[in-house]
């Protein structure tokens, strides 16, 4: 009956399975899903894992989303009335170079991708690379599968093979440039993914088809073996979508347990490396993250007011520590050995069970806690040094504040989700501000503290870090993402950044040559955590006093005299002084005069604070020296300053000032360059540590 129906040489006419249209659809949807997957995940870089990880992305796209595609698709083609005799079989040859074929072409195509990325011409010249390749590798796979029917001849119309080319070409172009303009803006959402995913499932689809319909097919022989043969390749083509369905589901699965990880991590102490390159962008990681180091999960308070703040003196040690990193950095293998001798790599916390107090109050009688902190500290950093693969003297020097996360955490955010009244959920989204005392309250839900090392790079710096797998991005690029895993508001994270980009750009605390006027105003602190005494600084250099310069130079005996008249004088009668005097002076000592008036009137200017026209001029000079890089010589500064105790209740007027506690103002005047201060430092280092571990040793 076949024989007679359908002859040797005939064209042989064909129908369609609608469901089997649908399931190759859905099979290059798994596959397309999983590579944008595996694309985003996958880190940058020449190690041998960032060359695995392009090959997965080729296999998924190249045997899931085009191989089993193309024969699913195939399966549901029923040529003449549906006897398995006359149906397309497949020579396994074919077969097997269709597999490999595609894969090869993408590899090259996502290499040339994923390589040439350093500027947006040479990124956007690259997805041409590489949507011509993946374009190629759709059509190729397609046409070389089809050679290996063995029982038809099939003939192609030019016009479907050009066109079929010209979908897959320019849809993948457009598919993949979306997809990676979007990881270079951060803007790679899931959903975004999976739009892109039902992209390149249509163009794959929308290629097979219009080149299918483009297709006739010849009889060439009669089939005589097993029909089951017919649903081998459809087999396989089924079982690879199941793995790349369990490949889904493991990256859902990890992804889900990562962001597990950063809610963990937003509760603990961190060390976070805060690089910036020339053009002002964050360095951060493949997710979007800062690199970062566990310190350790809380800072254990001793007593109720032992707050960790800047004014600590184990922040302090920290701080000058970082300033001066050979003072330490040979002693952190000894500190690694002895935290890992101590079992000191999992340090205690002060839970309310009874078995945590007893565990606390035996590390507490064995060794002091904050020589544990800082052994973690240095240990964290080290690690992070490697991490980045830098020495440790070039790991930057620690922010002047500490950053508190886990702030909005996902509970909170129910608990405000929940509350119906506004004004209430407005006062737990904002901080609460003390307008008397001119403060920020801290958070209440903070519970990790993050600390920064801060560093500016160079661009051939910049470049090397991006070989290793970082990269580099503007603040409203990643301010959501670091959000999230921070578990702060997003715009404390834009204020956090510009800070730390300011503070990088600042110079040393150094006083340039010549002599000054300065406001030295302490109260008392509203804090007993911050010490005893608060000292009014600016905001833009917190390491100096508010000052205007009185001359470039040092001033001369008569002029040091003239200055001695006004001691004891606060700055009203300064002025009225000056004032009355200068029109009866020579014309020397006028024009000084007039000087000296006019630099406290700017220094007014810059303390417009009412309590500032009652501070106290000392006509005692303060001499400062630094030792700038290249210079042999101090600089020496000479800086006179009007005294005052405000009153503790008095708010801060000006937005260019504020408190800062004042022991850790005295600690920022000893990390200049030069400061003999290190020295002694690096000395009481190596005796603390040194006996500790030697200690150990025996």
């Amino acid at each position: 009956e076949i024989t007679t129906k359908y002859h040797i040489g005939e064209r042989v006419p064909f129908h369609f399975q609608w469901y089997l249209i649908l399931a190759s659809y859905f099979v290059s949807l798994v596959g397309a899903y999983t590579t944008v997957e595996l694309l985003h995940r996958r880190k940058t870089g020449n190690g041998w894992l960032s060359w695995y990880a392009l090959g997965g992305c080729s296999v998924s796209f190249g045997l899931v989303a085009i191989w089993c595609m193309h024969f699913v698709g195939n399966r549901a083609i029923i040529l003449g009335d549906g006897k398995t005799e006359i149906q397309l079989y497949y020579n396994a040859g074919f077969t097997a170079l269709s597999v490999f074929m595609p894969i090869v072409f993408l590899f090259f195509g996502f290499t040339v991708a994923e390589r040439f990325t350093r500027t947006k011409r040479s990124l956007y010249a690259s997805l041409i690379v590489t949507g011509l390749a993946a374009g190629l590798a759709i059509t190729g796979m397609h046409y070389i599968g089809n050679f290996g029917t063995t029982n038809y001849f099939l003939s192609n119309k030019k016009s479907y093979v050009v066109g079929a080319a010209a979908i897959a070409v320019v849809a993948c172009w457009f598919s993949f440039t979306i997809f990676f303009h979007q990881k270079e803006h951060w803007i790679n959402t899931w959903w975004r993914r999976m739009l892109i995913a039902f992209f390149l499932a249509a163009t794959i689809s929308g290629m097979h088809w219009t080149a299918t319909v483009g297709t006739t097919y010849k009889l060439k022989k009669y089939y005589q073996g097993s029909g089951a043969n017919r649903n081998k390749n459809l087999i396989i083509a089924i079982a690879m979508c199941l793995l790349a369905c369990a490949v889904c589901f493991s990256l859902a699965f990890m992804m889900r347990r990562r962001r597990r990880q950063l809610a963990d991590r937003a509760q603990h102490v961190i060390l976070a490396s805060a690089t910036f390159d020339p053009e002002g962008r964050l360095l951060v990681t493949q997710e979007g993250l800062i690199p970062c180091e566990k310190i350790t999960e809380q800072y254990n308070q001793q007593f109720f007011s032992d707050e960790f703040n800047i004014a600590h003196p184990v922040f302090q040690w920290l701080f000058r520590v970082t300033h001066y990193w050979p003072g330490v950095a040979d002693l952190i293998p000894a500190m690694r050995n002895h935290l890992y001798a101590t079992g000191g790599q999992k340090i205690p916390s002060q839970h309310n069970s009874m078995e945590s107090r007893s565990t606390w109050e035996e590390v507490a009688k064995e060794e002091d806690y904050s020589t544990v902190f800082r052994e973690h500290f240095c240990v964290a950093a080290s690690d992070l040094a490697d991490n980045l693969d830098i020495p440790l003297q070039h790991l930057g020097v620690l922010y002047e504040d500490i950053l508190t996360t886990g702030t909005v955490t996902a509970e909170f955010r129910t608990k405000i989700a929940r509350t119906s009244s506004p004004i209430s959920t407005a006062q737990a989204e904002t901080r609460s501000v003390d307008i008397e005392a001119g403060l920020t309250a801290p958070p209440l839900f903070g519970k990790g503290q993050v600390l920064f090392l801060v560093r500016e790079v160079s661009r051939a710096e910049a470049s090397r870090l991006i070989s290793l797998g970082y990269r580099f991005a503007y603040t409203n690029q990643v301010s959501d993402i670091l959000a999230r895993s921070m578990q702060i508001k997003r715009q404390d994270v834009i204020n956090t950044i510009a800070r730390l980009r300011a503070y990088g750009q600042r110079r040393l605390c150094a006083t340039p040559v010549g002599t000054y006027f300065a406001c030295f105003a302490l109260r008392p602190t509203m804090k007993t955590s911050n010490g005893a005494w608060d000292i009014l600084v600016p905001k833009a250099n917190p390491c100096r006093l508010p000052m205007v310069s009185l001359s470039p130079e040092q001033l001369p005996s008569w002029q040091m005299h003239f200055l001695g008249e006004m001691d004891g004088f606060s700055v009203n009668q300064c002025i009225q002084h000056l004032s009355n005097k200068a029109s009866d002076k020579a014309n020397a000592e006028k024009d000084f005069t007039h000087c000296v008036l006019a630099r406290i009137v700017a220094l007014i200017d810059e303390v417009p604070e009412p309590f500032f026209r009652h501070a106290i001029f000392s006509a005692r000079p303060i001499k400062t020296e630094c030792h700038l890089p290249g210079n042999n010589f101090p600089n020496q500064a000479t800086i006179m300053a009007f005294c005052i105790i405000p009153d503790v209740h008095g708010s801060v007027k000006s937005d260019n000032l504020k408190y800062t506690p004042f022991s850790f103002f005295k600690c920022q005047q000893r990390i200049r360059n030069g400061c003999p201060d290190h020295a002694i430092l690096a000395r009481r280092n190596h005796t603390e540590f040194g006996s500790l571990l030697a200690y150990q040793k025996e």
